[in-house]
């Protein structure tokens, strides 16, 4: 009765096996008939319209316009003719001829170089969607066969254009739709032929490897019943020992017993691995979870973040304080019995959450839920127990309470480091008020407290680009390190900086949108004094517009499609170090008020110049305000400093077109150093014009200027503009004089 069960088990799997095969290759025919038939057409077409332009472009369209059967003869009628004539003879086509627009959506036969039956001049054609485009200007071919007098045909329609650029007439080039359909059919045949030799040979394989398999199975299968055999012996099941016995004397080679066998044993598998697993997962002193189990159960919060499915909870790290004692005075006994009265302190505080003993001393919670909206009077409790329990000598834990914080933390071991960082704070408060630690936990805990920033800083991108899954893709990729801001077109990316200048630390933006290009904004950006400080990425699939965009302000270019995600973070994020670094530079050299230099970066700069520009002559140039103390008390301090400002602000002028800097030495004396010139009174006319200062108060400033020409011949480089200084001290007694000179 066993060697009847074999064969009628191997051929049920032979069948399933035949039946899979032939639903595969039917399937496999299938899809290859239709992408053949799909390439068929696309080579088709493709080869129509190259006949179609080529033909096209050997036409003359002024003559084509205006051709008719009375022009035969002439030499632009034969020339065309003789054209088309050759193409019908001599390339793999059906028909090719000349189609006339009659301009009220229908057409018509022109010329037609066909010996049998050619169509006559003026006829109607058959209207096609791909006719109609060549008609407008635009080569086409037919996506399916149309019918008419001659037959069933593929066409493609190549328009001939006049020398004014219009449609003088199109060139149509058939293809038989027959031709086509004899090669699917052959394509068919084929197709099916192969199938078929596949569907037998892979039956005559399958077959073979069912018939050889059978002794293999057989092999394992007296493995596999010795193996279970011992494995019931060994956990005392005698009696489904006795039955992997009598299995093993029935022989009984089929893969269903084989099957029966493996279920059994993965049975008695599951329960011994469930005893193994709640050991594993149990602390055995305290009865809580243990740190494997909390290893796990990080593992699966870390992938609910990653998806996107937990949102709200808190980590609570806890210390037993002062175990060490307990078991160098009184045993490690007694020191098991403290750890568990500790761990029910921490479980009855935290009851809706499970407790993880993760360390000798050192246990975890996880709060949610209730606990995690009650958090904040949880962990007060615990500190209020321990501290009562100071003067009883009963358990006293340290415990650390820290939120997931979406813009930070990344995983739970980020909130976990925060949490034990607050325990050793806890720790040390604990200590203050008379609890035993050990002595090494107060060092550590001012260490983390220096470690640790107090306060982790996310910087904000603002991404410009019109298209909205290139903006939400790009945004998400980065989301990790930085807040993201979006705009979709150049005006409200303006009006998103403005509206948050103070916290974009960099913008990536596309040239290409809508309403204002990113051109246009990096262009306002630069000539307004609160956005030109803020760094600019472009983006751009422009290859050519790399240079353009670093000349109008750009930091840097990245093109699309995007690189490697690492390589656009790395180009940011140093982006955003170089301008930070600039600004701190820039505050550190400059004055506050007016934005120029400070005089000692001053006097380097100018030694600079005079280095590397050796034989140039160069002006020391003073300016100071008349007066201006008395200015400031008259109409205050705010005044003062809008008048400083305004002159600032000329001073930068002044330095740009004479190619010199500027600086501000003290309260109101303003310096300058360019190349020598003679114009000073031309500039400094056009210098106090462009001042900007309250009506009330035009006329009431006034200035003193002076030069020190071919400052050079100073060594001392402050001495120059002291001479300067000095010249326009001498002009401010002259009331002539616009500027003085030294000496």
């Amino acid at each position: 009765m066993v060697e009847r069960a074999r064969p009628r088990h191997n051929t049920g799997y032979l069948l399933l096996v035949i039946c899979f095969l032939l639903v595969v290759t039917i399937s496999l025919g299938s899809l290859l008939v239709r992408q053949s038939k799909a390439s068929i057409i696309t080579l088709m077409q493709t080869r129509m319209l190259d006949i179609a332009n080529t033909a096209a472009a050997m036409i003359d369209g002024d003559v084509l316009a205006h051709i008719s059967p009375e022009d035969q003869g002439t030499d632009g009628y034969e020339t065309i003719m003789k054209t088309l004539t050759y193409f019908q003879d001599n390339i793999d086509l059906k028909y090719i001829y000349h189609i006339r627009d009659m301009g009220d959506g229908t057409f018509s036969f022109g010329l037609d170089p066909t010996v049998d039956d050619p169509g006559e001049f003026g006829s109607p054609i058959v209207y096609t969607d791909a006719l109609y485009k060549a008609s407008k200007g635009t080569a086409a071919a037919d996506e399916v066969p149309y019918h008419d007098a001659w037959g069933s045909f593929y066409s493609a329609y190549s328009p001939v254009l006049d020398s004014q650029g219009k449609v003088a007439g199109i060139i149509a080039v058939d293809f038989s739709a027959e031709w086509y359909n004899q090669q699917l059919a052959t394509l068919t045949r084929t197709t099916i032929i192969v199938a078929l030799l596949s569907l037998l040979v892979g039956g005559g394989i399958a077959f073979t490897i069912i018939t050889r398999s059978e002794k293999k199975i057989g092999s394992i299968q007296g493995q596999l019943n010795e193996m279970a055999a011992t494995l019931m012996h060994e956990i005392g099941n005698d009696s489904a020992a006795a039955e992997v016995n009598q299995n093993r004397l029935e022989n009984n080679h089929s893969i269903d017993t084989l099957e029966k066998q493996i279920h059994s044993m993965q049975s008695e598998l599951r329960t011994q691995l469930a005893h193994v697993h709640g050991q594993a997962h149990t602390d055995e002193m305290t009865g809580v979870k243990s740190k494997q189990a909390y290893l796990e159960m990080e593992n699966k919060l870390d992938e609910e973040l990653k998806k996107g499915e937990l949102s709200g909870f808190a980590v609570v790290v806890c210390d037993v304080n002062g175990l060490k004692k307990i078991n160098d005075t009184q045993g490690h006994k007694a020191g098991d019995e403290y750890i568990r009265r500790a761990c029910t302190m921490i479980c009855d505080v935290f009851c809706h959450s499970p407790v993880y003993r993760v360390g000798g001393d050192e246990f975890v919670a996880i709060l949610k839920d209730r606990d995690y909206v009650n958090r904040n009077i949880l962990i007060h409790e615990l500190h209020q127990l321990s501290a009562a329990h100071i003067a009883s000598n009963d358990a006293i834990v340290s415990g650390g309470l820290a939120e997931y914080d979406p813009r930070r933390d990344h995983s739970v071991r980020d909130v976990f480091e925060r949490a034990d960082a607050k325990m050793y704070k806890e720790k040390t408060l604990l200590k203050s008020l008379g609890a035993v630690i050990r002595d090494d936990e107060s060092n550590r805990s001012d260490q983390d407290d220096n470690d640790n920033p107090a306060i982790n800083i996310r910087r904000h991108i603002l991404i410009a680009d019109d298209i909205e899954a290139t903006r939400e893709m790009l945004g998400d990729l980065l989301s990790d390190d930085y807040d993201i801001f979006y705009a979709a077109d150049g005006v409200e990316a303006l009006n998103m900086l403005r509206e948050h200048k103070d916290e974009t630390a960099l913008v990536l933006l596309d040239l290409s949108m809508p309403n204002m290009t990113g051109r246009e904004v990096l262009r306002e950006m630069q000539v307004s004094e609160e956005l030109m400080s803020i760094p600019v990425i472009v983006l751009t699939a422009d290859q050519d517009a790399e240079l353009d965009s670093l000349k109008i302000g750009a930091l840097d270019f990245i093109s699309k499609p995007y690189p490697n995600i690492d390589i656009v973070k790395a180009r940011i994020a140093k982006c955003i170090e170089l301008s930070e670094t600039r600004d701190l530079i820039r505050h550190t050299e400059r004055d506050k008020l007016t934005g120029l230099y400070h005089f000692d970066f001053f006097l380097r700069y100018v030694e600079r110049l005079d280095q590397q520009y050796k034989g140039t002559a160069f002006d020391a140039f003073v300016c100071n305000v008349n007066q201006f103390h008395a200015l400031n008390e008259q109409y205050g301090s705010q005044f003062g400093d809008l008048v400083l400002h305004s002159i600032g602000i000329e001073i930068k002028k002044l330095a740009r077109k004479t190619g010199g800097i500027g600086c501000r030495q003290r309260g109101d004396t303003f310096l300058l150093y360019c190349p020598h010139r003679d114009d000073y009174e031309q500039l400094i006319e056009k210098f106090t014009s462009g001042l900007y200062f309250e009506k009330d108060a035009v006329g009431k400033v006034t200035m003193r200027f002076g030069v020190f020409p071919n400052a050079a011949q100073e060594p001392e480089v402050e001495q120059r503009f002291v001479c300067a200084g000095i010249a326009a001290d001498n002009a401010a007694n002259d009331p002539k004089t616009i500027c003085g000179y030294y000496p």
